[in-house]
């Protein structure tokens, strides 16, 4: 599959299909009060942040959404416990008040059904990673939640910390060998 990526903010006419792209969110996710708000408001404040993958066809099969805030203004310093849900609210308070961001945090990566399995969860990530490099970014973050975590809500996510499926090590380069290592493509928050 020949595959294009680029970003809102170099073809705005693509918005509408970007949105429109077919994707497999579990419903409890579209629900989140702090998400449906701002979700729809990273295309247009943040359009240098949406990235979208055409096929030979023009057709949309992924996307990668992701925004730039200050993780290292007063009271911050860490990431939020609230995951996504705070760095959105961040994000765009520092837009509101011109504060300058020092850090990107990815906040989905969408692959149509029909594409899936197919590595462009990977191939997104690295595009997110090196378009947050172009603007000048050294940190990029990525607040993860499982994919099935719905399917076992009382399972404790340091459980899940420690899988990982068998065909990790095919989709993404540097896969770890001990389970619960992150591939070295995946944006990561270094320690202190």
């Amino acid at each position: 599959m020949e595959l294009k990526v680029a970003s809102l903010a170099e073809q705005p006419a693509m918005a509408e299909q970007v949105r429109e792209m077919a994707d497999t969110w579990p419903g409890f996710v579209l629900e989140d009060l702090v998400g449906a708000g701002h979700f729809p408001r990273i295309a247009v404040e943040f359009a240098q942040y949406v990235l979208f993958a055409q096929d030979e066809r023009g057709e949309i099969v992924a996307s990668a959404h992701s925004v730039p805030f200050a993780l290292g203004s007063e009271g911050r310093g860490e990431l939020p416990a609230r995951g996504w849900d705070e760095v959105l609210v961040w994000a765009f308070a520092d837009l509101r008040r011109g504060v300058s961001p020092d850090t990107v945090s990815a906040i989905s990566v969408s692959v149509a059904p029909r594409a899936q399995g197919r590595g462009l969860s990977a191939l997104m990530l690295s595009a997110m990673r090196d378009n947050a490099r172009a603007h000048g970014f050294r940190e990029v973050v990525a607040p993860v939640r499982p994919s099935a975590e719905h399917l076992e809500p009382r399972t404790p996510i340091e459980e899940y910390a420690h899988r990982m499926r068998p065909t990790a090590c095919r989709t993404t380069r540097g896969c770890g060998s001990t389970p619960g290592t992150a591939p070295s493509s995946t944006p990561s928050h270094p320690p202190p």
